[in-house]
């Protein structure tokens, strides 16, 4: 059963990404903030500085001796069977390639760093935050380099 606890812990962990969302949406559609050319700049800072550095900050705390071998394993099947299935969609539907590699990676490649982290935490408790930042460092050093 879910409490009203958890329910709080939850909403503290969403409310400020999505509240940050709604501003951003806002300050460039009604208030015109930003200019097209602005949020262009703001997506390339995000793309090259602040995601890669939120991402080295999580994997610097990752000891790739104490991993959860059975969460890997778990993780790496999920994904070779959805990559497994999306092949054989291809071949019988003549498909492209790029199809394959879109679907595979919105269908397992999940933001994890930026809302898995937060809502699992909420959800779960602390031991869950270590699970998503093994997640991220095999999506950095294997399923990204696919």
């Amino acid at each position: 059963m879910i409490t009203s606890q958890d329910f709080y812990n939850v909403m503290c962990a969403m409310v400020p990404l999505y509240f940050a969302m709604f501003v951003a949406y806002g300050s460039v559609k009604w208030w015109k903030i930003f200019t097209p050319e602005q949020c262009s700049g703001i997506n390339r800072f995000v793309a090259v500085f602040a995601v890669p550095i939120l991402s080295f900050h999580f994997i610097s705390q990752n000891d790739p001796y104490q991993m959860d071998t059975r969460f890997i394993l778990a993780d790496t099947v999920s994904k070779v069977l959805v990559l497994l299935i999306l092949s054989v969609w291809a071949i019988v539907s003549n498909s492209g390639l790029d199809w394959v590699i879109t679907l595979f990676s919105v269908a397992t490649l999940p933001n994890t760093l930026v809302m898995g982290i937060p809502l699992l935490k909420a959800m779960y408790g602390d031991f869950t935050q270590s699970l998503m930042v093994q997640v991220v460092v095999l999506q950095c050093i294997i399923w990204y380099i696919l």
